[in-house]
């Protein structure tokens, strides 16, 4: 018997993982009196997380633009790094499906004759091509079907190590090839197109700009027979890997977003589709931020509809180092203890791949080993380097080696929760067992792909979270190590440790302080800041209060008429409090009557809801969405905030010393046909704040701005949602509340610029009319 027993039925299943709990069954029926035999730990039904962790493209990589189409193809995928696209929610990619390995296209000789569509683009990375995949291009030759092959050349084996692809040709000498297989016309876009200056290319084949791919690919889709598209873009991650070890020369420019001018529509994030372009929740709403530790400097992120980004073009590589210099590692407090005894141990890891999990696997792995332990472990990555999810397993046994590398379900007595979503997860959380598994995680909230494309997705709540792993642990500490990592070290390179030092000092890793100190210096890879790290870990374990906290930035104060009213006002708490930091926003955005106006119809909301009760809900949305309404942001208004004193030091802390430039694409430029947005440098400054001192002709008929569909779109929506509140306000009552509270909010949605924001504006105004309707249906009654 194996996989059937002696009546022919399933025994062994075949689906899935073949792990020990899922034989069992066929076990237990020929050994149920088997004292050895242990039935499974009872597993706890969790519910699917409203949000996944799924593999994600690295940020920068060539994939988010080369994968897409043009409105109206189709494309096929295949193996390689770009198969992303086909288990992602993009729909620009348009893949109906892929095939083996050196098969890329094959299908489409079959399939041809009988499709709706002439033609299909097929994605074939560089390193498949040269192994196989360049005989399926011949055969599609032969076949004579229409096929736009896209060789997505980015120099490297990058899904498994960035090897160099074997048997491969340069760009020209590859065109080269295919021209004389009987290809009919190829085009190549790269995005640094100077690299091709003095190279000699073949004839029937040109060399564009990346920004030209879609008129590249309507271009070669309407050519009869096969056609192949070179996109030439070094991968990202391994020009990361390259820069980091001094093999290739850093780029200077940096790119900086202004998180005032920033609406977080997300639309950056749609056109780069970059895991570094992330969510950040601030006091104005949610804002988009650049995670400059994982950036690798692409770029797409500029295409973004929205003048938020500047870009800083550091001075030399030696100046930029200098200013730059990493500031001294902080030494941790001394901590005492704990007295960790030799023990058996299990310890569960999960986390986000590429972000140096596996390595602490390894440096416990090889503390435990120094110690005396016997030790196997598991590291299951699959497409974990690509920001997916992973789990190790580490197993420290004092007799003989433990049976199995795994740690089966609810046998963890560690639990390590680098992510928490990962952790949280069903099938990882249920490792963790109520009585006796101690669950450290970090609360930290790291964006999935979906998050940066759509600001709809939100990221669950840490207590949610953490909640799902309370049901099945001893106990569960959760610490925001990348915040903590940020303020100490000034990166989030080393915050995995401070998972582990927080581990060790609560005395759930039973193995020597100095053992696994010297298994990092082993390492030998960021030594000083990881074992600062691994102490503050331990430091903050045993005093929770040395938490660093983030200061928050100041904001400015309001007139002496301002503050008067928020007093007289008469409204407290929370809403008091939003008022007070974004009346003296308005003031400066446009005068004191405008936020004296803002205050009064806050008030009112105040007045209206205190009647019925102790609820806030809904004057503290009038307080926020009345403000976003108000506060629009027309030139004068961005033209202030790019050079807000306090921005440009930001800058400069950020980025060090270099000059910066704006990235703008105004309304009135656009209205004239000018299709992409202009860079203006640092000799824009003077006059941007000269035009910011315009603000006073703003919605008047001086104003040459405010003729722009953007510009009257802006006003309306303030001026509507105005005169809504007043219904709301005066026909408030406890049956109809929760409605209010509902119209009050929807404006959250309006984001973004132009285009984004129209598109916006025209959701929230049906749902704006659906809404409003049933306020006059809940008045009548």
């Amino acid at each position: 018997m194996g996989k059937k027993d002696e009546r022919g039925a399933v025994l062994v299943p075949a689906d899935g993982e073949l792990v020990a709990d899922r034989l069992y069954g066929p076990i237990a029926r020929f050994l149920a009196n088997d004292v050895h035999l242990q039935r499974p730990t009872a597993r706890r039904p969790l519910p699917l997380l409203p949000v996944q962790r799924v593999p994600y493209f690295c940020s920068g990589c060539p994939h988010n633009t080369s994968t897409v189409v043009p409105d109206g193809s189709i494309a096929a995928g295949g193996i390689g790094c770009h198969t992303l696209a086909s288990i992602s929610a993009r729909q620009d990619s348009a893949i109906t499906g892929w095939t083996q390995m050196g098969g890329e296209g094959a299908q489409w000789i079959g399939q041809a004759r009988w499709s709706s569509h002439r033609h299909i683009f097929q994605n074939v990375g560089d390193g498949t091509f040269f192994h196989s995949g360049q005989l399926a291009v011949q055969a599609a030759i032969a076949a004579g079907v229409n096929i736009t092959y896209k060789v997505l050349y980015n120099s490297a084996v990058a899904m498994t190590g960035a090897q160099d692809p074997q048997a491969g040709l340069p760009v020209p000498a590859l065109a080269d090839k295919l021209l004389a297989e009987g290809v009919k016309k190829i085009i190549v876009c790269a995005d640094e197109p100077e690299r091709y200056r003095r190279v000699r290319m073949p004839r029937g084949c040109v060399v564009w700009p990346r920004e030209r791919l879609d008129e590249a690919q309507c271009t070669l889709r309407e050519v009869e027979g096969v056609t192949v598209l070179i996109y030439d873009q070094q991968c990202a991650a391994n020009a990361r890997r390259l820069r980091k070890r001094g093999k290739l020369t850093p780029r200077r420019t940096m790119v900086v977003i202004n998180s005032d001018v920033c609406e977080g529509c997300g639309d950056c994030g749609v056109k780069s589709n970059c895991l570094s372009v992330q969510p950040v929740e601030t006091e104005f709403g949610r804002k988009t931020t650049i995670d400059q530790t994982t950036c690798n400097t692409d770029y797409s992120c500029l295409k973004g509809d929205c003048p938020s980004f500047v870009t800083v073009k550091r001075a030399d590589r030696a100046a930029t180092a200098k200013a730059r210099k990493p500031a001294p590692v902080p030494a941790a407090p001394d901590v005492i203890g704990p007295e960790n005894v030799h023990r058996d141990t299990n310890v569960f890891l999960a986390g986000i791949g590429g972000t140096g999990m596996v390595t602490v696997n390894q440096i416990l792995a090889t503390a435990a080993l120094k110690s005396g332990y016997q030790v196997v472990g598991l590291d299951q990555t699959g497409l974990s380097q690509k920001a997916g999810p992973v789990v190790s397993h580490l197993r420290l046994s004092t007799g003989e080696g433990a049976p199995t590398n795994r740690v089966s379900p609810g046998k963890a007595d560690l639990f390590l929760a680098f992510d928490l979503l990962v952790g949280a997860d069903a099938k990882n959380a249920l490792h963790a067992n109520s009585g006796v598994t101690a669950v450290v995680a970090s609360t930290s909230k790291t964006p999935t792909g979906d998050m940066v494309a759509d600001p709809q997705v939100a990221y669950p709540e840490a207590d949610l979270l953490l909640q799902r792993l309370r049901g099945n642990a001893k106990s569960v500490l959760g610490l925001d190590v990348l915040a903590v990592a940020r303020q100490l070290f000034g990166s989030i390179e080393s915050a995995n440790l401070l998972l582990v030092g927080a581990a060790y000092q609560l005395g759930q890793l039973p193995v020597p302080a100095a053992a696994i100190e010297g298994a990092i210096t082993l390492n030998g890879v960021a030594v000083e800041a990881n074992v600062a790290a691994f102490r503050w870990g331990r430091a903050i374990a045993a005093d929770p209060g040395l938490v660093p906290t983030t200061p928050s930035a100041p904001r400015p104060a309001g007139s002496a008429t301002i503050e008067r009213r928020i007093e007289t006002a008469g409204i407290q708490d929370e809403v008091k409090r939003l008022v007070a930091v974004r009346a003296p926003q308005l003031e400066a955005f446009q005068n004191s009557k405008l936020a004296l106006g803002y205050i009064d119809a806050v008030a009112n909301a105040w007045h209206a809801e205190q009647a019925l009760g102790h609820r806030r809900d809904f004057s503290e949305a009038v307080a926020r969405n009345l403000y976003k309404l108000l506060a629009y942001k027309d030139e004068y208004e961005v033209a202030r905030l790019l050079t807000a004193p306090e921005f440009l030091e930001s800058v400069q802390a950020e980025a060090g010393p270099g000059r910066v430039y704006y990235n703008l694409h105004p309304p009135i430029l656009r209205a004239m046909g000018m299709g992409s947005k202009i860079q203006l440098g640092p000799w824009s400054r003077p006059a941007m704040r000269q035009l910011a001192k315009f603000k006073f002709v703003r919605g008047t008929w001086l104003d040459p701005f405010g003729y722009t569909v953007a510009r009257r779109l802006e006003r309306r929506l303030a001026r509507d949602y105005s005169q809504h509140l007043k219904s709301l306000i005066a026909g408030l009552s406890a049956a109809n509340y929760d409605l209010a509270h509902r119209i009050a909010c929807l404006p959250d949605q309006i984001r973004g610029y132009e285009g984004v924001k129209a598109a916006n504006a025209t959701r929230y105004d049906a749902e704006l009319r659906t809404l409003m309707a049933q306020w006059a249906r809940s008045a009548k009654q």
